[in-house]
């Protein structure tokens, strides 16, 4: 994996996010591309155009949400999206720890992806896993496990709107 640091501000070997935020946000930022004037700038409706054409609903709401530093509301829109994937990589455990047919599992499951979304958009806030497990009335291990698989869902959902986000944005 390359280092920031390593990268020449003359490339669009960027993370795509940074470009999202920094294009979302008024101000006069360009990006610095050689021949700069010859070159058309990205302009925030670029962003848009690229936003619009990503195909995963569940990859533009995490890329938007890590971009924007979202609130507790799109967070938990972010969380709602994602439940459906967690759910089945839940099931496909070799142990599933809960009964998903109990309505008050499903919605300890929804809380650990909330937890997992909150921790992916503002990692500096993350709660002890113990404390979040108690709150959920879990126990620690289940609590570890699944949010494990909600954490890979939605670290993947990520990696997945990095990548079509860049093809998007530079393809043409």
């Amino acid at each position: 994996m390359q280092r920031r640091r390593g990268l020449s501000p003359h490339t669009n070997d960027r993370d795509p996010l940074e470009l999202i935020a920094r294009l979302l946000v008024t101000g006069s930022y360009r990006v610095p591309l050689e021949g700069r004037s010859s070159r058309p700038t990205l302009r925030p409706c670029d962003v848009a155009g690229a936003m619009g054409y990503m195909r995963g609903c569940l990859e533009r709401a995490a890329a938007m949400a890590v971009a924007t530093r979202a609130g507790d509301a799109e967070i938990a829109q972010l969380s709602a999206q994602a439940y459906r994937r967690v759910l089945r990589q839940v099931l496909g455990l070799r142990s599933c720890p809960l009964d998903l047919h109990s309505g008050a599992d499903r919605w300890r499951v929804r809380m650990v992806v909330y937890d997992a979304a909150q921790e992916l958009v503002w990692p500096e806030r993350r709660i002890p896993r113990a404390a979040a497990a108690r709150r959920a009335k879990m126990r620690l291990a289940t609590y570890v496990e699944i949010h494990k698989v909600a954490s890979g869902v939605l670290q993947q959902a990520l990696a997945d709107a990095r990548a079509e986000f860049g093809r998007r944005l530079f393809a043409g």
